[in-house]
């Protein structure tokens, strides 16, 4: 019933525009530009403390956070980020840590370039962050919280890298695997190739 009342409000919304459009003062493209989209597309919110930056833009509370976006959080004590990916997780920024933010569904992925990270996510997320260093990985079997860090850039607070329980250490082939499952050939590619390069040159 629903979706038969739809289709005659929709059917009566274009009948009106062509009605008008009749008289030159109306446009059936107006029309179908103001019919809403649901394309169920991930979205993150933002939450900050301090001086944040979305893509090098000043960012607020409740700013929409959207994959591909550049987080930088100011170097300095107090100064801190959180965004909420609902169903996905959460992931914290410290103060100094700038990174790409990237995520689908069932993954959280990036690239920390600077500082350091906290990424909270249920059974079935996946997690794959890229440093300089490598990659840090879990593979959605159990609930994880990752803590991730890089020695590289500025630092503007001492940075210590820990685990959690719940977090796998995997082998090449095993992250390559969850990559690939999630739609990041790019990035098993690169974790495969550093962990090659550090085998031979120890």
């Amino acid at each position: 019933m629903t979706f038969q009342s739809s289709n005659l409000r929709l059917l009566a919304a274009f009948s009106l525009a062509a009605s008008l459009s009749l008289f030159g003062n109306f446009s059936l493209t107006s029309v179908v530009a103001a019919i809403p989209k649901n394309d169920n597309q991930v979205v993150g919110q933002l939450n900050v403390v301090g001086s944040v930056t979305i893509n090098d833009k000043k960012a607020i509370n409740g700013t929409t956070v959207f994959t591909n976006s550049r987080v930088g959080v100011a170097c300095a004590g107090g100064n801190r980020a959180m965004i909420n990916l609902g169903k996905l997780g959460r992931i914290e920024l410290a103060p100094g840590a700038q990174m790409v933010l990237k995520f689908s569904e069932g993954l959280i992925s990036g690239d920390l370039v600077t500082g350091k990270i906290v990424v909270n996510a249920p059974v079935g997320v996946k997690i794959a962050i890229s440093t300089p260093e490598g990659v840090s990985a879990a593979d959605g079997k159990d609930a994880s919280v990752l803590a991730v860090a890089t020695q590289r850039g500025v630092r503007c607070v001492p940075v210590a890298v820990t685990q959690s329980a719940s977090t796998t250490a995997l082998s090449s082939g095993a992250l390559a695997a969850i990559l690939l499952g999630a739609g990041g050939a790019a990035v098993a590619g690169a974790a495969f190739s550093s962990q090659q390069a550090s085998s031979t040159n120890p």
